[in-house]
């Protein structure tokens, strides 16, 4: 289901800015393992503000699953 989603450039620029501005800072929200994809559906599919986004991304294990999965040119 995860490729289901075609996002637009600008928008997987704003997931990632908001993912590299967040991943080092203080966690301040956990995500369970099992919520990882379907947060992720959330994410893409733009149904998660910026503000959520930014906390949920300061999960430095999230923020690795996700960018190993999403954040494919590294």
């Amino acid at each position: 289901m995860s490729d289901f989603f075609e996002m637009s450039e600008n928008h997987k620029r704003n997931i990632r800015t908001l993912a590299e501005n967040s991943k080092d800072k203080k966690m301040t929200r956990k995500v369970d393992t099992y919520e990882y994809q379907s947060l992720a559906d959330c994410i893409r599919s733009d149904q998660v503000p910026a503000s959520e986004i930014a906390e949920i991304f300061t999960d430095k294990a999230y923020y690795k699953w996700y960018s190993d999965k999403y954040f494919t040119d590294k």
